[in-house]
């Protein structure tokens, strides 16, 4: 394992700089790696006392002789901390690929150096983890998990890697703009326990300068998530003129671990518990009671955290639906003239799509397709999709097919996670086919009111509901993970594939997904459009992927084989308003040995 260059930014604190340099030396890490020290120059104003202490920093920096290499740049004018941080990250994670990066208000475990590489290495190839971070002062409980990952990165001592760094927006008025348009202040704020929405309004005024608030927002807006350990590997010096951390000293932090944390590969998720601590510690801590948004009491916490991370999965119309609409299979209500189901535009963005969109998270929505599940699971109807009720099943023999197969590869049981299941509409289609296996179990997860209303309405000894995929998993046994319509539905599709992929199930299962075709084979071309429902079925509009065919297959090849693709209504091509033509297909994938 190549080790990681090592930042430390110092200014005009030399008995804080002491301390950090000695803390680092502890490392065993340490002796084999290179450190770069970026020391900031003198402000306009300075006193004679504070160019006395910047000189006497430079005189310690200069002595240090503890790592494999150091490297010094002296600013020759006071750059501040963002700009120096911000500057000095770019270079060298630039150069080197990844960085490890310390400030001189911090002591640092034995251990620190051993977490930071560990961390980089073990997560190098998970796009999704943005960083490292050291500093977990506000879960320390029996139920805090040797390592876990939150969505809000660290800054004292933390570690990332060039590709994630590449994302860092120094815009503050853009990032606080994009937090409004898509309704994420209330989790950004950490449900009312900290005003960071306040530290960046601040930033985009010019009235403060911080990179990590700008970080951290940017990690936000993109679902990232940083690796954390149960017990801190840093500790800030309290200071009597510290730059970021007046509000915190020595008393919060507990003791250093005593052995190296061991990182090991696990699920990469928010650790809603975890959420739970924090909002707890930063209440007892700060006791805000005038913020941005209005604080919540602790017994709302849990359902709020469940609001922000449930998954949003609406359906995925076709001309499909005028094949079911024909005459030998009218839905209860007959439709004369179905309207256009159609899709338009090539948007830049998701967040630019998501703006002239109507969305899916309706109670409407909700109410028509458990009237209708509900009918099918009396008896009163024989199919349903998308809330429609048909006379008759329109199968879909191939994932039947596939379905049949694996229980057949499985002593004649199946178990099946259906990921965007809706109220298990796939489960009552397949169910005379599958009825008579030795063993079925149908766990579906999906929006979170949709599965208050499945487990409280449809749910019965073969079909379940969850709202993760962690929580079907602790009580569940899968065999196949079925994504039927959903992977085209989500903000940031190839990092949820990496995600499904983490879990190793033996077969997945990809129904009714949407390409766009290549007119050229040199073209890597993928469309974000808006999915318009035809008003007859519900009023709703959504963003939706066309994905790249060879783009999309490489992201398993490497622990998924290709069993066969499904071709679905190729025949049946969607054509764009500028003559681009999309299409649907499928595909099975067993696990490679």
């Amino acid at each position: 394992m190549q080790l990681a260059p090592i930042i430390l930014f110092v200014y005009n604190r030399p008995w804080h700089t002491q301390q950090t340099l000695e803390a680092l030396a502890k490392n065993e890490l340490a002796r084999d790696s290179i450190l770069y020290i970026y020391a900031d120059g003198a402000k306009e104003n300075a006193t004679e006392q504070d160019l006395k202490k910047i000189n006497e920093v430079r005189e310690i920096i200069s002595t240090f002789e503890d790592c494999k290499e150091t490297h010094i740049v002296i600013r020759e004018k006071n750059w501040g901390l963002a700009d120096n941080i911000i500057d000095g990250v770019t270079e060298r994670i630039n150069q080197h690929g990844k960085i490890i990066v310390l400030e001189d208000d911090l002591i640092t475990s034995p251990f620190f150096l051993q977490f930071m590489n560990d961390g980089l290495y073990t997560y190098q190839n998970n796009p999704e983890v943005w960083s490292i971070g050291a500093c977990n002062f506000f879960s320390t409980k029996n139920h805090t998990p040797e390592t876990f990952f939150i969505p809000i990165p660290d800054c004292w001592g933390w570690a990332t890697w060039k590709d994630r760094w590449h994302y860092f927006e120094a815009d503050s008025t853009k990032l606080l703009q994009e937090l409004i348009d898509r309704n994420l202040i209330d989790s950004f704020n950490l449900y009312g326990s900290y005003p960071f929405i306040d530290m960046l309004k601040a930033q985009a005024e010019g009235k403060i300068s911080s990179w990590a608030i700008r970080w951290q927002a940017q990690a936000y807006l993109h679902d990232a998530l940083t690796l954390y350990p149960k017990y801190p590997i840093t500790e800030h010096i309290e200071s009597d003129n510290a730059t970021h951390a007046s509000n915190f000293s020595t008393n919060t932090i507990t003791s250093f671990p005593r052995k190296p944390i061991k990182i090991k590969t696990q699920k990469i998720e928010v650790n809603n518990k975890i959420i739970e601590d924090m909002y707890e510690t930063y209440i007892s801590m700060y006791k805000k009671t005038s913020i941005s948004n209005s604080t919540l009491n602790l017994n709302n916490l849990k359902s709020k955290i469940k609001n922000t991370v449930k998954l949003f999965f609406p359906p995925i119309f076709s001309k499909v639906y005028h094949k079911l609409f024909s005459s030998n299979n009218k839905p209860e209500v007959f439709i004369k003239e179905l309207d256009t189901i159609n899709w338009t535009g090539n948007y830049e963005n998701w967040q630019e799509a998501q703006k002239k969109c109507t969305g899916y998270a309706n109670d409407l929505i909700l109410n028509k397709v458990l009237e209708s599940i509900l009918k099918v699971k009396n008896g009163e109807a024989v199919y349903e999709r998308d809330s429609v009720i048909f006379n008759k099943i329109e199968y879909n023999w191939s994932l039947l097919a596939t379905l049949l197969y694996i229980a057949s590869s499985n002593k004649n049981k199946l178990y099946v996670l259906d990921f965007g299941g809706s109220l298990g509409s796939s489960y009552f289609q397949n169910k005379f086919f599958l009825e008579n296996l030795d063993k079925l179990e149908w766990n579906v997860v999906e929006q979170q009111h949709f599965i208050e209303k499945g487990k409280e309405f449809v749910a019965d000894e073969q079909l379940k509901f969850y709202f993760s995929i962690e929580e079907c998993l602790k009580e569940k046994e899968i065999s196949v993970l079925l994504l039927s319509g959903v992977i085209q539905c989500l903000e940031n599709p190839y990092h949820w594939i990496e995600n499904f992929l983490s879990y190793d199930f033996e077969y997945i299962i990809i129904d009714r997904t949407a390409f766009i075709q290549q007119t050229n084979p040199q073209n890597k071309n993928e469309r974000l459009t808006i999915q318009n429902v035809p008003k007859q079925v519900y009023e709703a509009s959504y963003p939706v992927w066309f994905f790249n065919e060879e783009m999309f297959l490489l992201k398993f090849v490497d622990k998924y084989e290709l069993v066969t693709s499904y071709d679905q209504l190729v025949e049946e091509s969607i054509l764009f308003e500028d003559n681009a033509k999309g299409y649907w297909n499928g595909f099975f994938f067993k696990k490679r040995k």
